[in-house]
């Protein structure tokens, strides 16, 4: 996807930790990306959960905090709630992306993907805020029948602006980085948005996406028939997302100090400070997790001299052997 010149518009101070592509551009949070090449045109699934769980915005990826939801709509009139395959973003994002977005700044602009070549932008460009995201699930895309994508839906029409030129929100733009605050990020969670950021993304999946699942995504219903998912497939990832559900503080942060994966190592303490208000989405995927998991069903490693042999893979589900990653065991109970 071509670009506007991006230095012609000030940067949000949110987006500046952004990884910037071989020609400057920043490389926001929802697209495919590689040290070699960052395809703009794409909307990346797995990254898209990611953005879901921990409740971050599409273009800077760092946290909503109090700030309302904002997304492109194409209905006319009040919208109590609304639904989107695109995940939301920060109304200074949102302005931002307006002025530079070669699909959202040009009235004739077209999209060029295989899927949708020809779609030609709508004369008025609207961007609604809504107070919370309600819901994230799996749906079938229809424009790839078999294709599974997330939607994200949204509730409490709070504000709204509409262009036809991004002239017309100049002022809006400049009232926006004026008023703009430093959202609220934890160490724990800093090393998730730091490793999410990153423009090696692990290659299938990325190490970002996999904090997700065992932080209760796992549990989304349909979630690994998203495109993209397939790479995590299997009990490995529902199982540890049962001990971070229904484990004692102290599973769970052994479980994060005993892994070498540095986001696994930091969505333990994510999953414990976050404990009581949890994003909407997540909070659902997780009860959904409980009813089918029982107690006593819930991961309970123990270590070598138990019932673990040495050589064996750690049942905390890291992948190493028992012998390095919990050597000491973890007792039961």
């Amino acid at each position: 996807m071509r670009h506007v010149p991006q230095n012609t518009v000030e940067l949000p101070r949110r987006m500046k930790h952004l990884a910037v592509d071989a020609r400057g551009y920043p490389v926001i949070a929802t697209v495919e990306r590689s040290p070699q090449k960052v395809d703009f045109g794409s909307i990346n699934e797995r990254r898209k959960l990611a953005l879901a769980t921990f409740d971050w915005c599409a273009v800077c990826g760092l946290p909503f905090a109090d700030e309302l939801r904002w997304q492109t709509v194409f209905q006319e009139g009040p919208l109590p709630t609304a639904v989107s395959g695109e995940a939301p973003v920060h109304e200074v994002c949102a302005l931002y992306a307006a002025q530079v977005c070669p699909y959202l700044f040009s009235p004739h602009s077209r999209l060029g993907d295989e899927f949708r070549k020809g779609a030609v932008r709508d004369a008025v460009v609207r961007f609604v805020g809504f107070e919370s995201t309600s819901a994230v699930t799996a749906h079938e895309s229809g424009l790839q029948p078999g294709v599974h994508t997330l939607h994200f839906e949204h509730q409490g029409h709070a504000d709204e602006f509409s262009y036809r030129s991004p002239d017309e929100i100049r002022e809006r733009f400049a009232d926006a980085l004026a008023r703009e605050q430093d959202l609220p990020v934890s160490d724990a969670e800093g090393v998730l948005i730091r490793l999410f950021n990153r423009l090696d993304d692990g290659g299938e999946g990325d190490v970002v996406t996999g904090a997700a699942l065992i932080a209760g995504a796992a549990f989304a219903k349909e979630v690994f028939k998203v495109q993209g998912m397939k790479a995590f497939a299997g009990k490995e990832y529902p199982t540890v997302a049962a001990l971070m559900s229904k484990g004692s503080a102290q599973e769970i942060l052994e479980f994060s100090r005993g892994s070498q994966d540095e986001a696994f190592g930091a969505v333990g303490p994510w999953v414990l400070e976050r404990a009581g208000g949890f994003p909407v989405p997540l909070q659902a995927w997780r009860a959904r997790g409980e009813s089918m998991v029982p107690r006593s069903a819930s991961p309970r490693p123990e270590g070598p001299g138990r019932s673990v042999a040495r050589n064996a893979a750690c049942p905390c589900g890291s992948g190493r052997k028992a012998r390095r990653c919990h050597p000491a065991g973890i007792p039961a109970g």
